[in-house]
């Protein structure tokens, strides 16, 4: 007898982790959005209060968009809002720019979908058939019957052909399962567009198909002509920040990695001799390991390392095919992430570009006014900077412009989005910040700019800076923020310079 299918949505939600949601025809519509009175809840700020409705129809789904702010689209196509859609499995739905898919799965399939196929529960259970799978063993062991007969040998071999078939069809079923969370792994990683939400996921996901206890990833850094850590995972809690890990990771498996482009496995890393820069487990090194390269153009650009430190020979050779396609998808997104951060940086500075800032500064808007909080905006202008390009030259005034962009980054919070407007000019968008607390940010990036020996004559570098503070008379329209922010800071030009005003 075939197992039930059951219906999933799946999303990766801002707390970078993987979310499903059981989908059942009992209830007959089911409302996607970010407030808590829909059925499905998402904390995605470009998705709606009441963004998608999915409505079960003579077995199938279909889909509505109903009315959201920033639309949503099935495979690349946007719905027109109120028409519905029928939802055909391992469809991508995009609402904003969060992506959801649609999924079936038997209900021997945990819903957690990435609890490692490597390293099943310690339950014994008989394989359960597909109805067609079980009429084509039940054909086959007739003719072995009618041919081989009933003697004690014949019996033993038509057993043992059914042993061996029951194999192979579980085998069958890992293998399916491995390509399911392949296909999963790669619709999560080709829609993150920074590579630090790309490498966080990749790290958390790879870290529990392969049941890993710690995980690190190392990028190359053409900077400093070494290596780099970025990402570490400790018990499932995952950092950005690098922590000290001498001893904690094998430098020579790493600079293996980067120099063979393969797979590395340590199955227990106290019986290798060779591994001498690596604590025991018990003081914080890992008893088994991987290590992952990550590849563009033939070249290493970066590893991912995982450790158990309780149990030896956790990693296998059978993973490695499995490890292999990951990589590849894990580098082929990570290229993008790179494409894209190139198409939306100032080469220059490293601020975001002008168009980017446009778009930022939209989605701000729409934010603030539906979450009814706080949004300023900050114009800065560098004061007499065609003066400095005429009497230092372009190449000084290059070096005011990076140290400028530094000194914005310096005094930035988290949420905070800076970018080059043009020229000499820069922007900063402010969420959740007045008028007060945006002018004291300014202040602090106009004092230490001022304070800065930048031209090395004692000449000082200053600037003058304009805030506004996103109000009702704007109606949600960048333009007329923009028109206040920058009115403020040609005051400031005019009062005197090296000031920084707030808009009335």
């Amino acid at each position: 007898m075939s197992k039930n299918t059951n219906h999933y949505l799946s999303w990766i939600d801002v707390d970078n982790e993987l979310h499903c949601e059981l989908l059942t025809p009992s209830k007959k519509i089911i409302t996607v959005g970010r407030s808590d009175q829909a059925d499905i809840e998402v904390f995605n700020t470009s998705v709606s209060r009441q963004h998608l409705e999915l409505a079960w129809s003579k077995g199938h789904l279909q889909v509505t968009d109903m009315g959201s702010s920033y639309g949503s689209w099935i495979d690349g196509k946007q719905l027109t809002p109120q028409i519905p859609e029928k939802l055909v499995v391992d469809t991508e739905i995009k609402l904003g720019n969060l992506s959801m898919w649609y999924e079936l799965r038997r209900d021997d399939e945990s819903q957690d979908l990435f609890q490692t196929c490597f390293h099943p529960p310690d339950v014994t259970e008989s394989t359960q058939l597909s109805s067609e799978i079980n009429d084509f063993r039940v054909k086959l062991l007739a003719m072995l019957q009618e041919n081989f007969g009933d003697d004690t040998l014949n019996v033993q071999l038509i057993k043992n052909i059914d042993t061996e078939l029951h194999e192979l069809i579980k085998a069958q079923e890992l293998r399916l399962k491995e390509q399911r969370i392949l296909n999963s792994i790669s619709h999560i990683l080709n829609r993150s567009l920074s590579s630090s939400e790309l490498l966080k996921t990749s790290m958390n996901l790879v870290s529990k198909v392969l049941n890993a206890d710690r995980g690190f990833v190392v990028l190359k850094d053409c900077e400093i002509a070494g290596y780099q850590i970025l990402v570490t995972r400790n018990y499932g809690d995952l950092s950005w920040l690098e922590n000290d890990t001498t001893g904690v990771i094998s430098q020579k498996l790493v600079e293996r990695c980067f120099q063979q482009n393969k797979i590395i496995i340590i199955g227990d890393a106290e019986l290798n001799d060779s591994l001498n820069d690596i604590l025991r487990p018990e003081k914080g090194g890992g008893k088994s390991i991987v290590v992952i390269p990550l590849v563009q153009e033939d070249e290493v650009i970066g590893v991912i390392y995982l450790d158990n430190q309780k149990q030896a020979h956790n990693f296998s050779q059978e993973q490695i095919p499995f490890l292999t396609t990951f990589a590849a998808h894990t580098s082929i997104a990570l290229h993008n992430t790179f494409l894209y951060k190139r198409a939306i940086t100032d080469d220059l500075t490293k601020l975001y570009t002008r168009q980017h800032i446009d778009e930022a500064l939209s989605f701000a808007i729409e934010n603030a006014r539906k979450k009814d909080e706080a949004l300023s905006l900050m114009i800065l202008d560098l004061d007499h900077f065609k003066n400095i390009n005429d009497t230092f030259g372009h190449t000084t005034g290059d070096e005011v412009l990076k140290q400028f962009s530094q000194i914005i980054n310096n005094h930035l919070d988290k949420c905070d989005i800076a970018g080059r407007f043009g020229g000499e000019e820069f922007i900063v968008i402010l969420p959740e910040n007045d008028a007060q607390q945006a002018y004291t940010k300014a202040e602090k990036i106009r004092i230490e700019l001022s304070e800065r020996d930048i031209l090395k004559d004692g000449q000082s570098v200053t600037v003058s800076i304009g805030i506004a503070t996103y109000q009702d008379k704007h109606g949600g329209k960048s333009l007329l923020l923009l028109d206040d922010a920058d009115n403020a800071m040609y005051r400031a030009k005019k009062s005197g310079r090296n000031r920084t005003i707030i808009s009335n």
